[in-house]
């Protein structure tokens, strides 16, 4: 296994924030909201939680969905 692909799998939180914000962008709200929620429970660090709480919270919100 090449060290790319290693390391990739190890930070489940970067994937599902890249695809979350993919999402965003394209306006699919209530999909990066469930993607942040994924990132959420893959979490590390109390300011990547914190930064994925604030997302799920402003994705919901621009969505004009309740999760």
């Amino acid at each position: 296994m090449n060290m790319k692909t290693e390391n990739s799998a190890h930070n489940n939180y970067g994937l599902y924030a890249v695809g979350a914000g993919r999402a965003a962008r394209n306006g699919e709200w209530g999909k990066a909201a469930e993607l942040w929620q994924s990132a959420l429970s893959h979490a590390r660090t109390s300011h990547c939680r914190h930064w994925a709480e604030a997302r799920i919270a402003y994705c919901s919100k621009s969505g004009g969905e309740n999760l």
